[in-house]
């Protein structure tokens, strides 16, 4: 996977391709219906005969405000009304037009939640010199059971936020009305203990049927003192940025979105948006997906498509002065970096997106094709290092200014869009699952590294992750990578490690998979587990079946003790030389609390390799294996060596995430 350099590096230069008819008089006047050559490259064949732009080769850019790209013609058309009855290329890949509603809806429904939700179709205004904000959201839903007679959503409640100092007071928004379809208002009742809206329909849905409902609220901004301040995590915030200027932007993560939004405020409900945004300031605004409308009054009214199904704590908007720094086009996706205000493109050190254009090209190979229209990188004062926001990341400005020494400003823009495949797209059934999410990201951001850098990176990326586990083992040891509570539960809600560990361990987890399948298959299989779940939920249980489908390697054991497990296993060992018999005695023990952390199975690809040497470049050095099996503490081999060694060491550690101790 990591042997293509040259390649790879080639996406850092790549340009948009380039738009052009043929210039052939005769090829002119044909009718490219019928031949198909007419056509050059970056353009297709239209309808009515004609070659046209092929807006799927430059997504974002092609069609221009008011436009969008007909993913099945790759033709540009009107998109002043976002209704699929006037616009049948409104909709993205299999979605299909919901006629009734002029919205578009996935082809099938996930019949394992309550409902479906399929749009956020939300207008927001902020007025930030009265500290309020008021909303309007369309909640395009699909029933998923016959008799569904009443709908809950999640909205903010009120509640005692930790700060430094104590607690502060969260007050939530007011729901005023809501109103079904047909624009007839409906019984509801907002529970702000519970942090819920409880929706009675006039009549009951059937299963498949569907139904917009309009939720209008409004509410405070509720106030942040600094980055540091516990009440960013409250959903719409408006603060300063860290030169001064005015900054307003909401924050989700990992169920806050409903403190902005009226919503299904669940991982598996993935949902797409319409987002329609001004404020009283006129602060540009950005948002998921692409811009396709912008008013010219006094509002700077800003609406933004996500044509592609997100989980709801992706959704985000940011209104704020900034700098675009066009960075390039990967493969039809406009790739763009936001800044603080500076006087010139060329004034915004380039450090902390180098390489993102070559990852993109990389991953696209990979695992394939990025799965949304744009991709955009925003400075952003932050409590944490990024946000995956869909289409439009959250990059904290602390890790996005000065040296980057380390490389971590690096590996993070790299690892926020690694979530557009692994969470945004394939997106966790359960917060139990957090850990493919997160797992998947670091794992895929190592490889990234050594593809644009080297093997010797990679695996620095891989040590330096198990140098932070062995450091500080009571944050990643006290829960199991795929955690198993109330499913409801928060990852760090509990436990550290349910938050921390798919961050750093999780990473290991793959790379022992990949050591069991070998290079090549586990390419393969990467591959094959995206495309499986690609905007789809995906779940442990799924992974393993999925596993052992491959027929080579029965992993239930392995998940066991390393997925649903907690800690790791930690090895003491000891040698002796027997210069008469010429062998080596060599004893392993796995010392870890058993109790707590269970034992470990070594055999297979799993076995533990150890190498002695006698430090005379003229002998060969002596290699043995060490198994485990049945639940053994203990193992003691005997190695063949015809000369006494000097020293020992352990090249599965390159390999195998095991702690050495005396």
């Amino acid at each position: 996977m990591r042997g293509r350099l040259s390649l790879l590096l080639a996406g850092l230069l790549l340009l948009s391709p380039g738009c052009h008819r043929s210039t052939r008089s005769d090829e002119a006047a044909a009718d490219c219906r019928h031949s198909e050559s007419i056509c050059g490259t970056g353009t297709s064949c239209a309808a009515n005969g004609q070659c046209l732009v092929d807006c799927r080769q430059n997504l974002a850019e092609a069609c221009g405000s008011g436009l969008l790209c007909n993913q099945g013609t790759g033709a540009c058309e009107a998109a002043q009304k976002l209704d699929c009855n006037a616009v049948p290329g409104l909709c993205w890949e299999n979605q299909v037009c919901d006629a009734p509603t002029g919205y578009c809806r996935e082809a099938s429904i996930d019949t394992e939640l309550a409902y479906d939700v399929q749009l956020y179709d939300y207008t927001l205004h902020v007025d930030t010199a009265a500290s309020t904000f008021s909303g309007q959201v369309n909640i395009f839903l699909v029933a998923t059971r016959s008799g569904t007679g009443t709908l809950t959503l999640d909205v903010g409640k009120t509640e005692e936020v930790p700060v430094a100092a104590g607690t502060a007071p969260y007050t939530p928004y007011t729901v005023t009305s809501v109103r079904g379809r047909s624009g007839a208002e409906l019984a509801f009742t907002q529970d702000s203990t519970a942090g819920t809206l409880t929706v009675t329909l006039g009549t009951p849905l059937e299963a498949n049927a569907s139904e917009v409902l309009t939720v209008a609220y409004h509410g405070p901004l509720n106030p942040i003192s600094d980055r540091k301040h516990a009440l960013y995590f409250t959903g719409l915030m408006k603060r300063e940025g860290k030169l001064g200027h005015p900054l307003v932007q909401t924050f989700g993560w990992p169920n806050h979105t409903r403190r902005w939004l009226p919503s299904h405020d669940h991982p598996r409900d993935i949902a797409r948006a319409i987002a329609r945004v001004s404020i009283d300031n006129s602060l540009p605004v950005q948002a998921n997906g692409v811009l396709v409308q912008e008013s010219s009054d006094a509002t700077r009214r800003r609406t933004f498509l996500l044509r592609q199904p997100v989980p709801t704590y992706a959704l985000h908007f940011i209104a704020s002065h900034s700098t675009r720094v066009p960075l390039g086009t990967v493969e039809g996706v406009q790739v763009d970096a936001y800044t603080y205000p500076v006087a010139s493109e060329s004034a915004v050190p380039p450090r902390w997106w180098a390489g993102t254009l070559g990852a993109m090209k990389y991953l696209n190979e990979a695992l394939g094709p990025f799965p949304f229209e744009r991709y955009a990188m925003m400075q952003v004062p932050s409590a944490l290092g990024g946000m995956e926001h869909a289409t439009v990341v959250s990059i904290a400005d602390t890790r996005s200014e000065g040296p980057d020494e380390d490389g971590h400003g690096h590996r993070l823009v790299i690892h926020e869009m690694l979530h557009h495949w692994w969470g945004d797209s394939a997106h966790q059934a359960s917060w139990e699952e957090f850990w493919l999410n997160e797992s998947l990201a670091s794992f895929y951001t190592a490889e990234v590294v050594g593809v644009l850098g080297s093997r010797s990176a990679f695996q620095a990326e891989l040590d330096r992750m198990k140098a932070a586990i062995f450091n500080a083992p009571a944050r990643y040891d006290d829960d199991a990578l795929r955690w198993s509570r109330h499913p409801e539960e928060v990852p760090g809600a509990t436990t550290q490690a349910s938050f921390a560990a798919p961050y750093v361990k999780g990473p290991w987890v793959w790379q022992m998979i990949r050591r069991q399948l070998g290079e090549p298959a586990f390419a393969a299989f990467m591959k094959k587990f995206y495309t499986a779940t690609r905007f789809k939920p995906y779940s442990t249980a799924q992974l393993l079946a999925l596993l052992n489908a491959e027929g080579s390697v029965d992993f239930t054991p392995f998940f066991k003790e390393w997925v649903y497990g907690k800690g790791w296993p930690k090895l003491a060992s000891t040698w002796s030389y027997d210069g008469a018999r010429r062998v080596i005695r060599l004893t392993v023990r796995q010392t870890q609390d058993v109790a707590r952390y269970g034992t470990y199975t070594f055999s297979g690809p799993m076995a533990l390799t150890y190498a002695f040497d006698d430090q005379n470049p003229a002998t060969a050095t002596c290699t043995g294996e060490v198994t485990f099996t049945g639940g053994a503490l203990e193992s003691t081999v005997e190695i063949p060596c015809t000369q006494a060694p000097t020293t020992a060491s352990q090249p599965f550690t390159r390999d195998l995430l095991v702690e050495l101790v005396p």
